[in-house]
């Protein structure tokens, strides 16, 4: 199961920040096994050099309608021919995709999902955007995932739902998994809120633990809650009183027992690193990497 793991690209902030390139260190690490990659959004990214094209990339979307910017992905792709007015910019996409061969990238960034948006028209851009990056990055499967870090308290369920079923239904004609992850709050009314808005769930235990090792909502139910088909990935890391680890280890996480729900019940999703930054991410991936195989 673990020899499949692959990875959240926010463990490359510190080394993007002294300057090594994202894609020299996507391919890196696809040619050491971790062939999900997640792209997740954040500062760290837009300073990277593809986070730069991303940039331009997002001024680029106006010219073209929904039907024109999905053509492009596609065949830039498929290697197929196409017309752009941004030959340049699209040209350089092209040997991002090139060089992203064999592996499967998805999208992933912050949003206040579970709150109700004061600004809708904004809200719905946001997510526009965001899918069609997502597409970009993979149009065989292309994935959306929100995580709220800014919500807290009580939740208004109904705007929660309502916010879910409006962005699964922007941009029918790019069908793609969107899903969100269980992070303030419980993961088990994280799950409850994304079967009923259409969304599938990224699950993180890690997110369920306190700094003294006491649980948000104890793993056992989430489990006994989840269906495996409510699952589109799972994402490790530890936690210990020290905080969350450069590398998978020991510590308030039990890694044996998420390994045999998974197995046991026929879990078919990615499996997902995401340790804290280090200048020496791959390292401490392949230490995690090994950790979890012995588990």
């Amino acid at each position: 199961m673990f020899e499949k793991l692959g990875i959240v690209t926010n463990i490359w902030a510190e080394e993007i920040a002294n300057g090594a390139s994202f894609d020299e260190l996507m391919v890196e690490f696809g040619a050491n096994g971790f062939k999900d990659i997640e792209v997740r959004e954040g500062d760290y990214l837009r300073n990277s050099d593809f986070g730069q094209l991303i940039e331009e990339l997002e001024i680029a979307m106006s010219v073209y309608t929904d039907a024109e910017f999905r053509t492009l992905c596609d065949a830039v792709w498929t290697k197929q021919p196409y017309q752009t007015k941004h030959v340049t910019l699209f040209e350089a996409i092209a040997g991002f995709t090139q060089k992203a061969s064999g592996l499967t990238l998805s999208y992933a960034m912050s949003h206040s999902w579970l709150s109700r948006a004061t600004d809708t028209e904004t809200d719905t851009q946001q997510i526009i955007k965001a899918k069609k990056l997502a597409y970009l990055l993979c149009p065989e499967r292309p994935r959306l995932r929100l995580v709220d870090l800014d919500t807290e308290g009580d939740i208004d369920a109904s705007a929660a739902i309502a916010n879910l079923k409006h962005y699964a239904a922007l941009l029918p004609e790019y069908p793609m998994v969107f899903a969100v992850e269980n992070a303030r709050q419980t993961a088990t009314l994280t799950l409850k809120l994304a079967v009923a808005g259409g969304a599938k769930l990224t699950y993180d235990e890690t997110n369920t633990y306190r700094a003294d090792g006491t649980t948000v909502n104890p793993p056992a139910e989430f489990w006994r809650a989840v269906e495996m088909t409510d699952l589109t990935s799972v994402h490790f890391k530890q936690k210990t009183e020290t905080g969350v680890l450069s590398e998978v280890g020991d510590g308030y996480v039990d890694f044996r027992a998420i390994a045999e729900h998974l197995k046991t019940r026929h879990y078919t999703g990615d499996l997902l690193l995401e340790n804290t930054p280090t200048a020496h991410s791959l390292q401490d991936a392949l230490r995690s990497r090994e950790y979890l195989l012995s588990c």
